[in-house]
Parts: structure tokens; C-alpha cells; sequence
């Protein structure tokens, strides 16, 4: 599943992507879809939302967030059906660029360094906006 977008003038490798929308999202992370937009730092969107997981070249782990959820819905079917999609948003629909990842990943992209948080100057807001973390 590791495709590259390119987003500005680094790139990131896609490891997975997971629906967030009011009739499916990651439950681990909440109750109600309102829940886990809050637990996220998003302001719930009828339509909702699709989460991309990946890596930047340094290894640091981001979870973009976009409005475009077909995209992100036909990447999913794709993968499940094991074939290849090389999933590249648009920067038009990318709402905010997450650090971390809030659900667990159990791969990493070839060829870049381990998996880890950003830097706190890396991330939007700086240090003030603490990375994603799976829930225990």
C-alpha cells in the first residue's frame, strides 16, 4: 500500500487510510462519529472525512486528513481487493495535516528511516499541538 503524494515539496508514503464519516469510523477512537472528530481536533462534517496515514521522507509519522472521501473509499476497496492504488490527494482537499497516528500501524515505507513523532517545529502549531497516539 505505499504509494507517494506530494504534498508541497516533500512527499509522503501512503501506508493506509481509514473512513471517518457518521456511519463508519475507527470506534477504538470514540462512541459517535461527533466523538471521534473532537478526539481528532475536527469539526464534524456531514459528509466526513478520510484519514491517510503515511511517513514523510525522515520517517515522522502524519495523518492527513481530507475532505475527499470517495478517493479515500475506492483506495480502501482497492487494497482489500490486493490490488495496487497509488492514492495522491489533491491539496485542495486536504483539511489539516495531523502529526502522528491515531489508530496503530503495523507497517512502515521501505527505504525511509523508522517510524517516530515529528519534530515540534515540523508540526503545525509547533509543540502546542501534541502527535496523534493510538488509544491504550
Amino acid at each position: 500500500m505505499s504509494a507517494t503524494e506530494e504534498s508541497g515539496e516533500e512527499a509522503l508514503y501512503v501506508l493506509t487510510a481509514v473512513l471517518l464519516t457518521p456511519a463508519q469510523f475507527p470506534s477504538v477512537l470514540g462512541d459517535d462519529y461527533p466523538e471521534v472528530c473532537a478526539a481528532l481536533g475536527l469539526e464534524p462534517y456531514e459528509p466526513g472525512y478520510g484519514l491517510v496515514l503515511g511517513q514523510d521522507g525522515k520517517g515522522a509519522r502524519w495523518t492527513v486528513v481530507t475532505d475527499d472521501v470517495s478517493l479515500v473509499a475506492c483506495a480502501i476497496a482497492t487494497w482489500d481487493c490486493g490490488m495496487e492504488y497509488a492514492l495522491s490527494l489533491d491539496d485542495r482537499t486536504v483539511v489539516a495535516s495531523l502529526p502522528g497516528w491515531p489508530l496503530a500501524v503495523a507497517v512502515a515505507a521501505p527505504g525511509v528511516p523508522a517510524p517516530h513523532d515529528p519534530a515540534p517545529d515540523a508540526r503545525p502549531g509547533g509543540a502546542a499541538r501534541q502527535p496523534l497516539a493510538p488509544p491504550d
